[in-house]
């Protein structure tokens, strides 16, 4: 009963959804132009060379380097291996989604276990540094946006030391592999970056629409569409934050809160990349809402 109810209510909000589409069909074009245009100048200009880069690098071995360089302090801090220093430093630069991005590839290359891969998901997402300047100095100072950015980067170490004793126990694969040939590599990392980012493409572009549909037929209430819009996707999230005249301690609290959570449309790019694996989805819900409550409480103190 509960399936046909569930079933009945998904089908009626569709249609709900392709009436308002046609009403409003000059606004839904404008929406999908400009999911397009945030594509096209900020995420794939960011992604996509990132992405070829980091399949170049695990194909060269170079995480290796890291696990000898950071082997030490990863097993001390975090109880995992040298490797998490490697996801850790190319998602801070990168941004999400490209933490799962790297743990699939690594998996995929027998560097990592999928437990293992799992546990690092939790503690290493990051919005793209860039983005954040971006989004938040046209409403904060700038001594304000580098203390939410870096709040919200501790976040993730202090999410890391938490649950550290619920670590798996570490591989002991040879990670001294010799480096593979560089004939054919290229264009399956740039084949599998362009399917992704076009997956990513549509998320938020679907997002984007959700969230215009859903902000017009639950009324003109700044502080609810500023909610709405968080939730499910960031950017309309922080640009619907600056519009309102709250205190910029409360403008702190709500700015941080999206974007350590990082909305509906990221977590569904995550569980897109990990589709084909067994690495869990909620272990990156469960530390999105950890990074969501604690950097909360540090904007709150600071």
């Amino acid at each position: 009963m509960k399936e046909k109810i569930g079933n009945f209510t998904f089908c009626l909000f569709c249609f709900i959804c392709i009436f308002f589409i046609f009403k409003n069909n000059k606004e839904v074009a404008a929406i999908i132009i400009e999911a397009t245009n945030l594509f096209l100048t900020k995420v794939f200009v960011s992604l996509f060379p990132m992405f070829i880069i980091n399949d170049i690098l695990i194909n060269a071995n170079v995480p290796y380097y890291f696990t000898r360089l950071c082997n030490r302090f990863f097993i001390k801090i975090f109880h995992t291996n040298g490797l998490g220093a490697y996801v850790f430093f190319m998602s801070l630069i990168s941004g999400s989604p490209s933490n799962a991005y790297i743990l699939k590839g690594l998996v995929e290359e027998e560097k990592l276990t999928e437990e293992e891969a799992s546990h690092l998901l939790t503690f290493t997402f990051f919005s793209n540094p860039l983005f954040l300047t971006m989004m938040l100095s046209s409403m904060f100072s700038m001594k304000e946006t580098i203390k939410i950015i870096l709040i919200h980067y501790l976040t993730n170490v202090i999410i890391g030391i938490l649950i550290r004793k619920k670590a798996p126990p570490m591989s002991t694969n040879n990670q001294k592999e010799k480096i593979k040939k560089a004939n054919g590599s290229l264009t399956k990392s740039i084949n599998k970056a362009v399917s992704t980012l076009l997956m990513i493409l549509g998320t938020i572009t679907f997002y984007m629409l959700i969230t215009y549909i859903f902000t017009t037929l639950l009324g003109k209430s700044a502080l609810l569409k500023t909610g709405i819009s968080g939730f499910l996707e960031i950017t309309n999230g922080l640009n619907n934050l600056a519009l309102l005249n709250i205190s910029t301690k409360l403008k702190e609290m709500i700015a941080i809160a999206i974007i350590s959570f990082g909305g509906l449309s990221i977590h569904t790019q995550i569980k897109a990349i990990l589709e084909d694996t067994q690495i869990h989805y909620h272990s990156f819900l469960k530390g999105r809402i950890m990074h969501a409550c604690i950097s909360v409480i540090l904007i709150m103190i600071f």
